[in-house]
């Protein structure tokens, strides 16, 4: 699962880093983040009517196009990616609108099990392994959709795929979200692309990363640099 993440980056180096143009330009900004919860506005990127990369806001939590009511109770985060292609919410963003959901990094909580036998959740915060720790940004595999009413209101909104995790993270949890080869970020964006074989080349968890952090991460309101630092053990 990936129920919160990062994006330590503005919009300016969102759009840099994906080589794509920014939309809404002038009435939407972002940035840096360390604890984005579902529901949050967040930078997604798709390929707009042009056919080009472009930065676009969407609601993280996926509201299917069909839907007659607004959103409403527990945001559609995440998709599993071996079934999505099946789900009535989201088999047609699934052929149609995948995205590419930019990131720094995510949290996962461990289940540790004290002495006397409590349960305890230690939080680690999860990354690409490289010398930015928590700031190199790169993608998360998802799918979008556009949500209209009568009056003209339209909701754009996105879900983050994930798969079954492996690797050193896997015992912090059992799923993990979709990551792509960037050489396939194109292909995954086309609508014409034959997204089955796309996700064939789907990356492990080699170049992953992770270490525990302190508890504050806990609560969405908490966001600051320091959420990502290692926990200090005295």
């Amino acid at each position: 699962m990936c129920g919160r993440y990062t994006l330590a980056g503005n919009l300016a180096e969102i759009a840099a880093r994906f080589g794509a143009k920014k939309s809404s330009e002038g009435l939407w900004d972002w940035e840096p983040k360390y604890n984005i919860a579902p529901a949050t506005v967040v930078p997604v990127i798709a390929l707009n009517g042009a056919g080009e990369r472009a930065v676009v806001p969407m609601r993280w939590g996926l509201h299917p196009s069909w839907r007659k009511e607004p959103p409403e109770g527990r945001p559609m985060f995440n998709a599993r990616v071996e079934t999505a292609k099946d789900k009535p919410s989201f088999r047609t963003p699934y052929k149609r609108r995948r995205a590419l959901i930019p990131t720094t990094g995510w949290y996962e909580w461990e289940r540790i099990e004290m002495p006397n036998g409590k349960e305890v959740k230690q939080p680690h915060f999860i990354f690409e392994d490289s010398d930015k720790v928590g700031e190199e940004i790169f993608a998360m595999a998802g799918l979008w959709d556009h949500w209209r009413v009568d009056e003209g209101i339209e909701l754009l909104s996105c879900t983050i795929l994930t798969t079954a995790a492996t690797g050193d993270i896997k015992h912090l949890h059992h799923r993990m979200p979709v990551r792509l080869p960037e050489e396939n970020w194109d292909n995954w964006l086309d609508a014409n692309a034959n997204p089955d074989l796309i996700l064939e080349t789907k990356l492990g968890a080699r170049d992953l990363g992770h270490y525990e952090i302190g508890a504050a991460v806990g609560n969405a309101r908490n966001d600051n640099p320091d959420l990502v630092r290692p926990a200090v053990n005295v």
